[in-house]
């Protein structure tokens, strides 16, 4: 049975082979007004089975198994874990086609359960009431004879690839078909003949009549007669051109992702509950493998890294267990280059991952080499001392014997230059004029990293 995505709300039909005991249609709205999926129809023979109270189901089972043909029964359930009431119109009715026995649901909103009978009045009316049911569908219905020839199609198919009967009917299957594809769909057509039954599941592209092509998505199996030879395999298909052309523009949007974080040279990883790598990029799976010479894979316990010592993994699950608890925070690691020795500095931040429930499932860890940035910063505090020795210096070792030459200039005697006190005072601005340069010195030293 296909698996429609679900559509919009609304009214539903379902219909189902009583003989085969499998179902042949149903309208893409069922999965959203029962709030199902389509495991819950392969699951189940009764799609009732598990949303309605038992007793609501023995007595909707009860009413089904004693209609006559061509009779129908109106009832009202209530769907407990869904609080939703609806009406189901059920009737037994004869495929015209096959001759099985079908019963045809049709869903709307809840009405009283009352019992009509539904005129039948002429041979082959069931086969038109289900080719009206077929061509009101969204999907696609095709039916290929043994040979391989197209012996039906719904209008859904028609239009939307552009063909007439008369394109369709008795041609191969294989007009339709790419070349490339051609091979995939004779796999599909002889599974279906040798496994009666068993539904086979296809995905390939079409051509439709203008020439342009479409992705669509199928399920295919095998009609057998009342000996249970095959007589026809019958399709089940829709149009996923879109659903494709959003994948593939996901698929190159998430490679320009990849391509932007691996170019990047900050180390990006993600972990999960468990503390497996769940995403490693470029960069730190070549750090890890520079500093520790083992290279991290994903899926690989992070706590169980063989380049890693034991104080190394019990430091990280702790930063791990932070995160996962929920709490965003950085720290600065320290490691050493295996190579030359030098000690590298590393900011991580750490970041706890949520579902939409607001659930933890792993976290995200982002690292950034600022070794280069401490250095720089080292030398600036280094340069800011420097400077504050030479201003210390200036004020106190410099100022001092200039303070002390001025005072001996001014004693001097400008008026009689070989005043003998004149002599004994440019001794003594000699001996300023050494501390003078001596505290030069100090300052010239103090500008000069070590």
């Amino acid at each position: 049975m296909f698996n429609p995505n679900p559509a919009a709300t609304g009214n539903c039909t379902i219909v189902f082979d009583i003989d085969e005991q499998k179902y042949l249609f149903v309208s893409e709205s069922f999965y959203n007004l029962f709030e199902v999926s389509a495991d819950h129809l392969r699951q189940n023979v009764d799609f009732l089975i598990g949303l309605v109270k038992p007793e609501t189901f023995a007595g909707v089972k009860q009413l089904t198994e004693g209609l006559a043909m061509n009779e129908s029964i109106q009832m009202t359930y209530y769907l407990e874990a869904r609080q939703k009431q609806l009406t189901e119109k059920r009737t037994l009715a004869t495929d015209g086609l096959t001759g099985h026995k079908i019963i045809l649901s049709n869903i709307t909103s809840a009405l009283d359960g009352v019992r009509t009978p539904i005129p039948f009045s002429k041979p082959g009316m069931n086969e038109q009431f289900l080719n009206s049911l077929i061509d009101s569908q969204t999907n696609f219905l095709v039916r290929i004879d043994i040979n391989g020839r197209f012996s039906f199609a719904n209008r859904r198919f028609f239009k939307t690839f552009g063909y007439d009967e008369g394109d369709i009917i008795g041609h191969h299957f294989s007009k339709t078909t790419i070349p490339q594809h051609a091979r995939l769909c004779e796999e599909v057509f002889m599974n279906c003949i040798n496994n009666p039954g068993k539904i086979n599941r296809l995905v390939h592209k079409k051509n439709a009549k203008d020439g342009s092509l479409y992705d669509t998505e199928w399920e295919f199996v095998s009609m057998t007669d009342d000996s249970g030879a095959v007589v026809e395999i019958q399709g089940i298909g829709r149009d996923i051109t879109l659903q494709m052309q959003m994948r593939e523009e996901a698929l190159q949007i998430k490679d320009t992702l990849e391509a932007l974080i691996n170019n990047t040279r900050d180390h990006i990883w993600a972990i999960d509950t468990e503390l497996r790598y769940m995403y490693m990029n470029q960069a730190y799976v070549e750090q890890i493998t520079h500093l520790t010479g083992v290279r991290p894979y994903e899926g690989q316990y992070s706590y169980k890294h063989e380049g890693f010592s034991s104080q190394i993994i019990d430091e990280w699950t702790v930063y791990y267990n932070r995160a996962l608890n929920g709490e965003r925070y950085s720290i600065v690691s320290e490691s050493i280059d295996p190579i030359n020795g030098q000690r590298l500095y590393f900011e991580v931040s750490f970041n706890p991952i949520y579902t939409t429930a607001g659930d933890v499932i792993g976290a995200g860890c982002f690292g950034h080499n600022i070794t280069d940035r401490l250095k720089i910063q080292k030398e600036l505090i280094g340069q800011n001392q420097r400077l504050k020795n030479i201003a210390s210096l200036s004020s106190h070792e410099l100022r001092r014997p200039v303070a002390s030459m001025l005072g001996l200039i001014s004693l001097m005697d400008h008026e009689d230059f070989f005043n003998p006190e004149n002599k004994e005072i440019i001794a003594h601005l000699f001996t300023v004029s050494a501390e003078i340069d001596t505290a030069i010195r100090l300052v010239v030293d103090s500008t000069i990293a070590k």
